[in-house]
Formats: C-alpha cells, sequence, structure tokens
C-alpha cells in the first residue's frame, strides 16, 4: 500500500506463454534464454531475458512485473 495520499497503487501481473500457445503464436521467434510474456494493458509480447521479472512496456510504457507485489513502495516515472 501507498503511504503517499491521493496517488493510485498500481498492480499488473504478465503472465506467460505455454509451450503449446508458443508453436500457435504469430510473430518472431523467442531468443534462447527468453520466455515471452505480454504487456498487462495493451498486450505487446516482450521476451524477458531468464532471471529478469518486470520490463516498462515499449508501446504504452506501462511497467509490468511477472512477481506479485513486485517493488510495491517503487515510484515509476
Amino acid at each position: 500500500m501507498s503511504d503517499k495520499k491521493g496517488e493510485p497503487e498500481i498492480v499488473v501481473t504478465a503472465t506467460v506463454v505455454s509451450d503449446d500457445e508458443q508453436k500457435h503464436q504469430s510473430g518472431p521467434p523467442i531468443p534462447p534464454g527468453h520466455s515471452r510474456y505480454y504487456c498487462e494493458k495493451c498486450h505487446m509480447h516482450y521476451d524477458l531475458p531468464d532471471q529478469c521479472t518486470s520490463w516498462r512496456c515499449a508501446n504504452c510504457q506501462t511497467f509490468n512485473s511477472i512477481t506479485p507485489g513486485q517493488c510495491e513502495w517503487c515510484s515509476i516515472l
């Protein structure tokens, strides 16, 4: 929870694409050592490197995380 009054709490959870879904996806192949996730807001794909847990969507600038509750206290500028 944010201690700052009037600021919205932003919670997003990206989803991973299963192996079966990857076989039926159009688009570029997934690079080795990456997993494909989709932006919570605009659903643009992002190939997240292994052991990374967050990214900012290049399409809509939304901060996405695959770890629920990650950095709840951070202000994303």
